[in-house]
């Protein structure tokens, strides 16, 4: 076969790096999952940018974050190794190992996912957790239908009715966050004045603005001060969202549960304060969504009971 000038000298094994490292999310996990060494790793990323002379990952709090050139290199070279690994699919190999392919956000991975790892269930199964799906797609329930994931969970209500669907969580108190260098992070409650004067940091196709930005209710009583929030930043993901308000004069809305555990379990230098009375907040709830052809069926009812256990107790 042919190949071009570009990929002949392309080494193959940058690609199980990229996947390895995005997947665990720095280059210590990923050297232990791969069984080579953390430097190995990091001299693998360094040939792997080199080669497309561009910037593929951004050092954060909580390790490695991929770029969007390296998620999009990540989604193609993962449906390269998909089907180089349905090759030695046996019937016997089927039979011992599971798949179960979830569909989600960092929200989903680090709050919910993150709880329940450790449990039984995922002993007999490989877990993929991808974000890499178009908001489209998640709508459309299409990764379900064609079978290219089990599990969907979002904030987005399911319309189809073809689906199970369970609410995993729902978020009712909303509070404001800022960094603890910020001169708004003495007060327990922030002003409406101060609501509208500082600028927002938010989630991009903003899951939580979805919710808070309905303009024309956001405000309960008519008052001095009104209109559209200042945006200043908006980050693909809310961990991206907390460490720019962690390290500027920003604040964002996010909901008080998420606040308090980020704060209190991930460490992020952050003040939590409550909301001004006026600000008005639907409730946000997490769904579960999928098929009920699915094969795999009843161990996703099992999973997604677990959520709604670790949920409740965490209230």
């Amino acid at each position: 076969m042919e190949t071009s000038p570009a990929t002949r000298g392309f080494d193959l094994n940058l690609i199980r790096v990229l996947d390895a490292v995005i997947s665990a999310g720095n280059a210590t996990k990923a050297s232990k999952r791969l069984n080579v060494t953390p430097a190995a790793v990091s001299l693998a990323l360094q040939r792997l940018q080199h080669t497309y002379n561009e910037a593929l990952f951004v050092r954060t709090k909580d390790g490695l974050a991929p770029t969007a050139r390296a998620r999009e290199i990540h989604h193609t070279f993962v449906q390269v190794l998909n089907l180089v690994d349905t090759t030695f699919h046996t019937v016997e190999w089927e039979k011992m190992h599971k798949e179960i392919v979830i569909c989600g956000n960092d929200i989903t991975e680090q709050y919910f996912l993150s709880q329940i790892i450790d449990f039984e269930i995922f002993e007999h199964y490989l877990v993929h957790h991808r974000t890499n799906w178009s908001r489209e797609a998640i709508a459309s329930r299409e990764m379900l239908v064609t079978g290219a994931a089990d599990l969907i969970l979002t904030f987005e209500p399911p319309r189809d009715r073809d689906f199970n669907m369970m609410v995993i969580e729902r978020f009712k108190n909303f509070c404001v966050v800022c960094g603890q260098r910020n001169p708004l992070s003495s007060l327990s409650k922030i002003t409406l004045h101060s609501f509208y004067s500082f600028h927002h940091a938010v989630i991009r196709n903003d899951v939580f603005n979805s919710v808070i930005f309905d303009e024309k209710q956001i405000i309960m009583s008519t008052g001095p001060y009104s209109g559209r929030r200042l945006i200043g930043y908006r980050s693909e993901t809310l961990t991206g969202l907390l460490s720019m308000v962690e390290h500027s004069s920003m604040i964002a809305v996010i909901p008080l549960p998420l606040a308090n555990y980020f704060k209190s379990h991930r460490k992020y230098a952050i003040s939590v304060m409550s909301l001004p009375d006026e600000i008005n907040i639907r409730p946000l709830a997490l769904h579960a969504v999928w098929s009920r052809k699915n094969k795999l069926e009843k161990d996703l009812s099992l999973l997604v009971s677990m959520l709604q256990t670790v949920a409740s107790f965490r209230k």
